[in-house]
């Protein structure tokens, strides 16, 4: 679906002025001259070089450089790969109008993450998609910074396959279409994939997830995606609510709240996208990812408030909020993932409002029972500009999950509902570092950001894949 893939990458060393392109992008500090002779048609245009400014400039006679245009663009008093990767994300929708384009920007690793990001376009089901013209994409930089171009190009395209999955609308990815493209891109980088289908749920205990779908037509199922590093360096396991969408199930939701619910599996898109980034960089650690699969719908069968539901690791729930489905079907998941005896487990979910309320649109909550495990997490988002936020795993909160005919309730009531999801999923971790993510703020956008358009964002991919590659250096 993506429409920004269709250009090659090169870099070269040659001097910015002398390159032969359609389109040549350069930054400006605040209160700097461009250079390349502009210093006159800037004073005219009023362009300051201030962030978020633009100015085009067509090659005149007399013009000191090759490029048939100029594109300046302001960075403020920034010049760090986070500036970088948000300055050229925002101009990136430019240079699909042009052919050929090179950027002498710094940090190039930053500057492909900006081009691929900040391009962006989910043009699939346009009758006349959008064309790109650009073919060529040259950054000016150092053959030092190959490997850092390539690790980035591996690593925006896993966003991408994210963003691509989380904006395919519900109708066409029901949890089987899911699992096929799990499957699908398992074969294409070299991973193990697995899927779980109702009656092996059944006869696996899965309670969580079979509950969850019952009142839907389109059957639950398990993803299971592998990549096992080098034998020697540890496996992480990340689950990702697979929610693939969420009418709120007895508990219905209103339209405004509905109309974004295919994005309710964007923590199981997160995982499948960094287990395959993982297996293309060649990352020693393993990883393995699961998936909860389910819809959350209306039906004469749909779970009921006052039900039980039975977990995979025997443990036992009572339904009293249907729409607070996403922790069921990820306490099966983390129970199964324990099983295997992994180093860590992160689970990543779009699962609460109370986060959304607490830290906005920019920010991911994490919340976690290791130090080391959300301080690492933390590092990694600061790396990646993806900034996280610890929150409290708060333990008298846990009295508002005791149930009086199961082992917890799935709900603790309205306040502090992100720390009391992360409560009721702990004990189905087995007592191993664990993190969870809520992405339910940061996945999916309503307006365009500069790394890329309204919808879904792909967050904690960067993130996450960082981490990974963190562990590397124990």
């Amino acid at each position: 679906m993506d429409q920004t893939s269709q250009f090659e990458v090169s870099l070269s060393s040659e001097p910015a002025a002398e390159i032969a392109v359609d389109l040549l992008v350069l930054p400006v500090r605040a209160g700097h001259d461009p250079g390349l002779g502009l210093g006159e048609a800037v004073e005219r245009a009023r362009f300051t070089g201030g962030d978020g400014e633009e100015l085009l400039l067509p090659r005149g006679p007399g013009d000191l450089f090759a490029a048939g245009a100029v594109l300046l663009v302001g960075v403020g008093a920034g010049g760090d790969e986070h500036t970088v990767r948000r300055a050229v994300g925002r101009v990136a929708p430019r240079l699909a109008g042009f052919p050929t384009v090179a950027v002498a920007f710094p940090h190039a690793p930053a500057v492909i993450e900006g081009v691929r990001l900040g391009g962006y376009r989910f043009d699939g089901y346009r009758s006349a998609p959008r064309a790109s013209a650009l073919r060529e994409l040259v950054v000016l930089a150092a053959e030092d910074e190959r490997e850092g171009v390539t690790r980035a190009e591996i690593v925006a395209d896993a966003v991408i396959f994210a963003r691509d999955l989380v904006n395919t609308p519900a109708g066409d990815l029901v949890p089987a279409d899911l699992a096929e493209r799990a499957r699908a891109m398992a074969e294409t980088h070299g991973l193990t994939a697995r899927v779980l289908d109702a009656e092996d749920l059944a006869e696996g205990g899965f309670g969580g997830v079979l509950g969850v779908g019952a009142g839907s037509a389109n059957p639950p199922c398990l993803i299971e995606v592998s990549y096992p590093g080098d034998g020697h360096s540890g496996v992480v396991g990340l689950a990702g609510k697979g929610i693939t969408f969420d009418s709120g199930g007895l508990a219905i939701k209103n339209l405004r709240a509905m109309s974004t619910m295919k994005s309710d599996m964007a923590g199981g898109a997160t995982v499948l996208a960094v287990a395959r980034a993982a297996a293309t960089l060649g990352l020693p650690t393993g990883v393995t990812a699961v998936v909860p699969a389910a819809e959350n719908m209306v039906g004469g069968a749909a779970t009921r408030p006052g039900d039980v539901l039975t977990h995979r690791d025997g443990r036992t729930t009572e339904v009293t909020d249907p729409d607070c489905e996403g922790r069921l079907v990820l306490a099966d998941a983390l129970a199964y993932l324990a099983e295997g005896s992994p180093d860590v487990l992160i689970d990543v979910a779009t699962l609460t409002y109370a986060v959304m309320y607490a830290l906005g649109e920019d920010v991911t909550g994490v919340i976690g029972d290791d130090r080391g495990l959300v301080g690492e997490l933390l590092d990694a988002g600061a790396r990646a500009g993806e900034p996280l936020w610890e929150l409290p795993l708060w333990e008298p909160y846990g009295e508002r999950l005791r149930s009086e005919v199961a082992d917890a309730r799935n709900e603790g009531g309205p306040y502090a509902d992100a720390t009391v999801a992360a409560l009721f999923l702990r004990p189905f971790t087995a007592g191993l570092p664990w993190a969870h993510l809520d992405v339910a703020a940061t996945a999916y956008r309503d307006r365009a950001t500069d790394l890329g358009p309204a919808g879904a964002t792909g967050a904690m991919v960067r993130t996450l894949v960082g981490y990974l590659e963190s562990r590397s250096n124990y």
